[in-house]
């Protein structure tokens, strides 16, 4: 009977804080404009390669530890046009921006949120989102599954709560409050996708677009095209009521 090889054990060691609070040191670092975050932690194993994340805001360089490799991941410093706008931007790691995620099944986000802006109603057309808050307060999000089940499920969330947005629903990230968040965001394929809803809806053909709506007043085959133009790109403002109490300009 031939023999069979058991594969090598790795015995996990304790997280190297790196002087960064505990509850801090699974995140990776970011910036925002008028908050500091501190240094993040590596997470040594036994066997190589030990992975640093360093932010485009981060001018430290991070040193590899003796008797270990170091790959060294830059979060890109141009942000697509499509993942930003006036109510903050989303930084995704997917198998295009982040080869290592090939094959893995796993994809992962973070979202810069502006007081009062909204992450626009937006469909994952092949991975459930498991989305926690790591800063800000008062952050609502709600998902629309299909037909039939059209009542919104929805969730406030405080610092450190998450929401499940499942595969496939209509869902949305709103900060309504008068100070930015951060949401970091796991999702269940390395290529999730993303499909904006109102902006996609009014890039069909104009004439199917009066149709679906029932042929409004406001609205025809002959101007929907500027209208679709001046739909906000996928961060955007939110309700008026926040951005009214929060004085900001709209």
């Amino acid at each position: 009977m031939p023999r069979l090889l058991s594969p090598p054990s790795r015995k996990l060691v304790p997280l190297h804080h790196d002087k960064t609070p505990p509850h801090r040191c699974s995140l990776p670092l970011y910036r925002l404009p008028t908050q500091k975050f501190p240094r993040t932690s590596s997470t040594n194993l036994n066997s190589p390669p030990t992975v640093w994340i360093v932010s485009p805001s981060s001018k430290r360089k991070a040193q590899p530890t003796p008797g270990s490799s170091m790959i060294s991941i830059r979060v890109p410093t141009q942000i697509p046009e499509e993942a930003k706008g006036a109510g903050g931007q989303g930084d995704l790691a997917n198998r295009k921006t982040f080869p290592a995620l090939i094959n893995l099944g796993v994809a992962a986000s973070a979202g810069f949120m502006n007081p009062c802006g909204m992450n626009k109603p937006h469909i994952h057309p092949r991975a459930t989102e498991f989305l926690i808050l790591a800063t800000g307060a008062n952050v609502r999000t709600g998902f629309l599954l299909e037909n039939g089940l059209q009542t919104q499920m929805s969730t406030t969330l405080s610092q450190y709560q998450g929401a499940i947005l499942p595969q496939g629903s209509i869902h949305y990230e709103f900060n309504d409050n008068c100070e930015p968040a951060v949401f970091i965001a796991a999702f269940s394929n390395e290529d999730p996708g993303l499909s904006t809803v109102g902006k996609n809806f009014f890039s069909l053909d104009p004439d199917i677009v009066d149709a679906d709506l029932g042929f409004p007043d406001f609205l025809d085959h002959t101007n929907i095209r500027q209208f679709a133009k001046s739909i906000p790109k996928s961060f955007s403002n939110g309700a008026m009521e926040c951005l009214d109490r929060c004085h900001i300009k709209y």
